[in-house]
């Protein structure tokens, strides 16, 4: 197929301090699940909690 475009599924995690109510955004994890603890934060040394799981597709 001539004009057919090669789709690629990107995953992500965001993650939410509580104490300062920053978000960050990393490369989805094998094992993430919504709601848990995840990491320490690096701005204020807070326990983040995973907020949201997400695809983005990209079309080549």
């Amino acid at each position: 197929m001539i004009f057919s475009k090669e789709k690629t599924t990107l995953a992500y995690t965001i993650e939410k301090c509580p104490k300062c109510e920053k978000l960050h955004k990393r490369d989805f994890s094998e094992g993430d699940i919504l709601f848990t603890i995840s990491s320490k934060c690096t701005f204020c040394d807070g326990i983040t909690t995973i907020e949201k799981i997400f695809g983005e597709i990209l079309e080549r």
